[in-house]
């Protein structure tokens, strides 16, 4: 997960993750130059943070991951990452 330590949205996601038992590795971009670069490097379009990547492909924010865990996407995503 690309984040920054103040946003929180990104601490919200760190705290989904953390409460059903996940880990993720989170990078910070709080001293990048031009984060918004490396985000829409990753996923065109995406400027903000954070930006939730699983298993190489970029999911979104913490919108997209509710969202996928909504429509119960969210499992077979983490499970192709075993």
């Amino acid at each position: 997960m690309y984040r920054t330590r103040t946003c929180p949205f990104c601490i919200m996601a760190a705290a989904w993750f953390a409460d059903r038992g996940l880990q993720v590795e989170e990078i910070y971009l709080d001293s990048h130059p031009d984060r918004r670069q490396v985000t829409t490097s990753i996923r065109p379009g995406h400027t903000t943070v954070p930006l939730i990547v699983i298993d190489g492909e970029p999911l979104g924010g913490l919108d997209e991951l509710r969202l996928a865990e909504d429509r119960g996407d969210l499992n077979a995503l983490l499970d192709a990452g075993d």
